[in-house]
């Protein structure tokens, strides 16, 4: 006999075998529930469980032997036909694995069984396999509780230490696993060994804090080797040592991150069995399905997201999807879905959490961040569906009725987007009145390793993650460059680019950051349009930095760098720019830019999705328009197709024309409109600078002076013709708000 401290190293090796077991176990009897008819499957039940019953009579665990074989007695007289599958038998197999891994956690901890004695379960597992299969399930023993069909499996406690043994056989301890072969099928025993080998001889098992250390030493690696690769030489046996090196080191990389990667449906895997404990605590009906398990994802993100994504399905369940009475009166299936999904997408992975429930009532969240100071009624009203949604990850916020044991204190949300964001990942959420909510994670690959844009911005040189650079884009500058290049456009507090049709906000990063005073009518550089979350925006800098060691080109001006991020200290970190730094080949130190956190502090228009989310996202500038405010505060909209420029001007370059007023552009004049005036006002107050809007057509150019630019934004709706308005074409929906949209034909008095 092998006693329980006599070989750490076996006993931990039982612990992580007998684990996975379990973990099969749940997704096993999740699929037999569904299939009672599955013999294959009830086979393979069985199997486990005799395997983890052997296992714990060879290394002296009496108490996990004796209640496994309860638990393999039951499922013989269901492998032989003698029962059949129902509530109360399912039950009382969940509490046997829920307590077979409340046995393993203290063998884990305390190198015991510890001082419970679980007779109780013992037993009825024994009276509920004496049942009749024919027949309605037996009453359980006295004093022996029965499994509920509404009960939930998962609160089903322990039973109190007592001082007899177990009132079923054990097998003895120095006994050789017992042999119940199942009708036409091999021995056990011969199976089990033919599989242990397959599996000793593919695989072994590595702490994850060497593997760790392996991946900082090739991080190491990784720098010394852009340290040599930047030494200028000539000796052909150096070049050729250092690209030797160079690829090796390439492939040690690449070879050390995939030994951190696990497919993430060792997460996914567990939910099967908390969705359906869930959804018999709730009065439920809820299907889960599963894709995308094989996904691939660092380790040490497997476990950060574990948490996460536990509360979001906890909330589905809970919160999202009705009680099937509800589903059936507003004619639903009474079974609710659920999806998990996972895939790669553009160099990080996607997680979505997707109901079919009632969704998320927008108003509801308004009115509650409003109540709670978040944001005030006049900006509430101005902001989209999906911006009012974000709240929901405020801390203490709830638009729950009441309080359950499974959610609705408001306690969840916030530590979801802060444990998501502390591992460089994003989280937002869609909702769709009476038809479900889909939270969508996105996190990266790995955090060790990750390719990074080197630019340079006045004096300083900087990193931008490569997974959200779309592409570079040229600034034409009035002392050269291609005609075909774009411009900075737009007013000093909403400067925009023109790329092929879209209007994106951009951000100085000099000014932001404070490298240099702010520079007006910026017209050089380079701007690397990148995407966040489901939001494009451009950056402008000086230049991208050429020739760093191992990048690969990104364009002909490009340089993309393999970097190894560094944590950041305390202070540099609450400022919430920076995501890390890393050390270049030179010996130099960059920081790594937070794109979301940058994204926040500008407050850069959020509401046009970029990735065709929303359902005319990827319409053409004819469904497109510019929201602007008036200066007396009216909410208008401009067709994009027909906007050319946005201008900022002082009061005294508008110059009075008779009964108009208009403004030099070039060697001509352009008609200058107040908003306010066109719509019937008496125009907006005098302001020492003056935001145009230029509206280009056949007979010329026009400029409208509006107060404030706000956003592009896709059109919601059909234009709804009104009553007679002076200078209204129409209401649309865009943003989920009435917008008036300005008459701007040639026809009107301008």
């Amino acid at each position: 006999m092998v006693g329980a401290n006599d070989n750490e190293e076996f006993v931990q090796e039982f612990l992580v075998e007998s684990t996975e077991n379990l973990d099969q176990l749940d997704r096993d009897l999740i699929a037999l529930e569904q299939a009672p008819g599955d013999e294959e499957r009830l086979a393979s039940i069985f199997r486990t469980v005799h395997t983890i019953k052997g296992n714990s009579g060879f290394f002296g665990f009496s108490k996990l032997g004796a209640l496994t074989h309860s638990g393999e007695h039951l499922l013989g007289r269901l492998r032989d036909g003698k029962l059949l599958l129902d509530d109360r038998v399912t039950g009382s197999l969940y509490s046997m694995v829920d307590a077979v891994r409340a046995i393993l956690r203290t063998i884990e901890t305390t190198g015991s069984e510890g001082d419970h004695d679980f007779r109780d379960l013992a037993q009825r597992l024994t009276a509920v396999a004496a049942g009749d299969a024919v027949e309605p399930a037996a009453p359980a023993a006295a004093g022996i509780p029965a499994a509920s069909p509404a009960e939930p499996v998962a609160t089903q406690a322990p039973a109190p230490t007592v001082a007899a043994e177990p009132a079923v056989p054990s097998v003895p301890v120095a006994s050789a696993p017992e042999t119940v072969p199942a009708p036409g099928e091999a021995s056990t025993v011969e199976k089990a060994a033919g599989s242990d080998r397959t599996l000793s001889e593919s695989s072994i098992r590595v702490d994850v804090g060497l593997v760790g250390s392996i991946l900082d030493l090739v991080g190491e690696l990784v720098l010394a080797r852009n340290q040599l690769r930047s030494i200028e030489t000539a000796d052909p046996a150096v070049l050729a040592a250092a690209h030797r090196i160079n690829a090796v080191t390439n492939a040690l990389q690449e070879t050390a991150v995939k030994t951190r990667l696990q497919p993430i449906e060792h997460v996914f895997n567990k939910f099967p069995r908390t969705v359906r404990d869930l959804a018999v605590s709730c009065g439920k009906e809820v299907q889960l399905s599963i894709d995308g398990g094989d996904t691939e994802l660092d380790r040490t993100l497997i476990e950060s997201i574990r948490d996460p994504l536990t509360h979001l399905v906890r909330n589905a369940v809970d919160h999202g999807i009705e009680p099937p009475d509800e589903r059936a009166i507003r004619g639903k299936p009474r079974v609710g879905r659920l999806a998990l999904r996972a895939f790669n997408e553009s160099g990080q992975v996607t997680i979505e959490v997707e109901d079919d429930g009632g969704g998320i009532a927008v108003s509801a969240v308004r009115d509650k961040a409003i109540a709670k100071g978040l944001v005030t009624a006049e900006k509430a009203a101005s902001l989209s569906d999906e911006r009012i949604l974000q709240f929901i990850f405020e801390p203490g916020f709830s638009t729950a009725a009441k309080v359950t044991s499974v959610s609705g204190r408001g306690v969840g949300m916030d530590v979801v987007k802060t444990n998501i964001e502390a591992i460089g990942g994003t989280v937002d959420i869609h909702s769709r009145p009476g038809l479900g909510t889909t939270v969508r994670v996105r996190v990266p690959l790995t955090l060790a390793i990750m390719p990074a844009l080197i630019v340079r911005s006045a004096s300083e040189r900087l990193a931008i993650p490569q997974a959200a650079v779309r592409e570079l884009v040229p600034l034409r500058g009035d002392r050269g460059g291609p005609r075909g290049w774009p411009q900075i456009e737009g007013l000093d507090d909403a400067p925009v680019i023109r790329l092929r049709g879209r209007l994106l906000p951009v951000v100085f990063l000099d000014e932001f950051l404070g490298l240099r005073g702010r520079t007006a009518c910026r017209d050089e550089g380079t701007v690397v349009i990148v995407r966040v979350d489901d939001h494009e925006f451009g950056i402008v800098i000086d230049n991208v930095r050429h020739g760093e060691p191992g990048g690969a080109g990104v364009g002909e001006s490009a340089s993309l760098s393999t970097v190894v991020v560094k944590p950041i200290g305390s202070l540099l970190s609450q400022v919430g720019l920076y995501a890390g730094a890393t050390v270049l080949g030179d010996g130099g130190v960059v920081l790594i830019l937070d794109l979301r956190g940058i994204l926040r502090a500008t407050e850069l228009p959020a509401g046009r999705e970029a990735d065709g989310a929303a359902p005319t996202a990827t319409a053409s500038d004819a469904d497109r328009y510019l929201v602007c405010r008036t200066r007396q505060g009216r909410r208008i909209a401009l067709p994009l197709e027909r906007i050319t420029r946005l201008e900022h001007v002082t009061a005294a370059d508008v110059q009075p024309l008779g009964d108009r007023q208009v403004v030099r552009r070039g060697e001509g004049f352009t008609s200058v409109v107040d908003a306010d005036h066109l719509l019937g006002g008496e125009g907006g107050a005098c302001a020492e600078s003056v935001k145009l809007v230029v509206l280009g057509g056949p007979e010329g150019s026009i400029a409208v002076s509006v107060g404030q630019i706000l956003d592009v934004l896709a059109a919601e709706s059909p234009l709804q013709a009104v009553e007679a308005t002076t200078g209204v074409a129409g209401l649309l929906a865009l943003g989920g708000l009435a917008t008036e949209v300005l008459d701007v034909s040639r026809g009107q008095p301008w």
